[in-house]
């Protein structure tokens, strides 16, 4: 087995694995999103009506739980280094932060759905999200390289929050505080997320062990993308990020790359991806639910445009979506990433309560 794996990997280089571990970490992502609709808008919604069972809130809780515990294991142990990640710089956009975790979060409440349920939707046949996939594409990369870009940069700057000597980190800053090792506080913090994450996530679902599997699942799935990524950026000789699952600048990138690809490098988040769409794709073949849906009529169209606006915006502002900063951002304990994440949360219950108004309004003249 070992000689068949060195023929098969043989002159490999470093950047060579990134690619593949990405398209890996795409599939498995895509697929388990399509069977079981992991969806943080779907959690947030399940929060918005009172008493009941919340299993999409618990597949949300146990993910969080099981990505800060083995990340921080992982990083504990040497095998994982997100120091140099955009979630722990020493200097962050307070204002970006959370003006663009607000936009986000009421953009995907009007949308129906965050950047990666749109993803896997969209190879299911949901025209609709994939309307409003294009316009977060398309307005992201204008706000991270285009027309928008210098507005986004000169708002981020102007909003900015001096950094110190000690970056955003949690166990950073409780390593220092109480004098011990950064390794130890990270495993402690890991252990107490685990424990307390799951019971809670356990309690939500109405003690089914269903969706406490799945967050589990979607967990692991972000403690390789960062530990399959760190030992790359060690291995290489150009720099590489580390970096998991993140949607919003991958699907910018993602696009560009399928207009100008002799112009545009493939890289980790591209292929990751693409793996997404393949994993969402072939799970929904499989369980032959493939089917064309489109909007029911002009006003469904204006409010998925506008929540893809706002998401494209929100989610470079934000420095990620609810999935890269919320999910990937968060299991490296950086607190801007918190803050990022309760702004989002916040923005899609503004965004929930404002389309019922709006839709008491219509009902009333109707």
């Amino acid at each position: 087995m070992d000689a068949l794996a060195v023929g098969i990997f043989e002159g490999w280089e470093p950047e060579d694995f990134l690619l593949l571990f990405g398209g890996l970490l795409g599939l498995g992502f895509g697929a388990l999103a399509q069977w079981s609709g992991f969806c943080f808008r779907a959690a947030v919604a399940e929060t918005t009506r009172p008493g009941g069972d919340r299993p999409k809130l618990a597949q949300w809780i146990a993910a969080t739980a099981v990505a800060i515990a083995l990340t921080q294991a992982g990083i504990a142990f040497g095998l994982v280094d997100v120091t140099g990640t955009p979630y722990l710089q020493a200097d962050f956009s307070l204002g970006g932060l959370v003006v663009g975790g607000l936009l986000f979060g009421v953009g995907m409440s009007f949308a129906g759905g965050c950047i990666s349920r749109l993803s896997v939707l969209a190879v299911r046949g949901n025209l609709r999200s994939v309307f409003t996939l294009l316009v977060v594409a398309v307005v992201g990369y204008a706000a991270i390289r285009g027309l928008l870009a210098q507005a986004r940069a000169g708002f981020a700057d102007g909003t900015r929050v001096p950094g110190g000597d000690t970056a955003p980190s949690i166990p950073d800053i409780l390593s220092a505080g109480l004098g011990l090792p950064v390794a130890t506080v990270a495993l402690a913090l890991g252990g107490i997320a685990l424990v307390g994450g799951l019971a809670l996530a356990l309690r939500t679902a109405g003690r089914r062990p269903g969706p406490l599997a799945v967050g589990a699942a979607v967990g692991l799935l972000v403690a390789f993308g960062f530990a399959a990524t760190s030992w790359v950026a060690a291995e290489a000789f150009d720099p590489v990020g580390v970096e998991s699952l993140r949607f919003t600048q991958p699907s910018a990138d993602a696009l560009m790359y399928g207009m100008i690809s002799t112009g545009v490098a493939a890289n980790f988040g591209i292929v990751m991806f693409a793996g997404v769409l393949a994993g969402a794709f072939l799970q929904a073949a499989a369980a032959r639910s493939l089917r064309l849906e489109g909007f029911d009529d002009p006003a469904q169209m204006a409010r998925a445009g506008l929540g893809g606006v706002a998401m494209g915006v929100g989610g470079v502002l934000a420095l990620g979506c609810a999935v890269g900063q919320g999910l990937s951002g968060v299991a490296t304990l950086a607190y801007p990433s918190m803050i990022a994440l309760a702004a989002i949360w916040a923005g899609a219950r503004l965004g929930f309560a404002w389309r019922a108004g709006i839709e008491r309004r219509v009902a009333a003249t109707a």
